[in-house]
């Protein structure tokens, strides 16, 4: 697997993920976007809103992506897409700003519909982007998206995937070393330290 990952990521080969959640609970993932990358290029895309087991719009929630909850009573389930989404995960490298949140969401979305998580390796592009532009004040995506006048229609999951696909690509041909761990499913875990220990050597 990690020669695969490695080979994938050096010819800018992954997928990007973004969830929306309805409320505070990380199982109540009620929108996505998805984007695949191939040698650099967006070459596909998937969007769609989902509604959670427990359907419950949050008006904080609400107020960041304007999903409503009339805008979710007739939306598939994860269960219902997951055939469609499962292909753009399946032991592929895996991107999203800040992956932590986005793969708990998935986790917790598939656990709650007892569906299996899937085999795949995530990266962060929040640490990609604080080791490859450590001059930015900020590391949110719209502030990393702004600064390489990238489009994007903050918090809608497909325009974020977008975004964040477009930020991976422009991290790994930075230039800076991005060293990778491959003890642990996310790849990026420890990259800071890992690419100052690089620094100094």
């Amino acid at each position: 697997m990690q020669a695969e990952i490695t080979q994938a990521l050096a010819g800018l080969n992954f997928t990007a993920i973004d969830f929306e959640t309805a409320n505070e609970r990380r199982s109540s993932a009620c929108a996505v976007g998805v984007v695949r990358v191939r040698g650099g290029q967006i070459v596909e895309t998937y969007q769609t809103l989902l509604r959670p087991l427990v359907l419950r719009v949050d008006w904080r929630n609400f107020e960041v992506h304007g999903i409503a909850e009339a805008d979710l009573h007739h939306a598939p389930t994860l269960a219902e897409v997951w055939h469609e989404l499962l292909p753009y995960l399946h032991h592929q490298p895996v991107v999203a700003h800040n992956s932590a949140f986005d793969v708990s969401v998935l986790e917790h979305t598939l656990r709650d519909f007892d569906l299996p998580v899937p085999a795949f390796h995530c990266l962060c592009s929040v640490k990609m982007s604080k080791v490859a532009w450590p001059q930015l004040e900020r590391h949110k995506l719209n502030y990393v998206a702004a600064h390489f006048g990238i489009p994007l229609n903050h918090h809608d999951a497909l325009s974020d995937a977008r975004a964040c696909a477009e930020i991976t690509v422009q991290a790994f041909r930075s230039g800076i070393p991005l060293p990778l761990c491959f003890k642990q499913r996310e790849l990026t875990a420890g990259l800071a330290a890992r690419a100052a220990r690089m620094a100094k050597a």
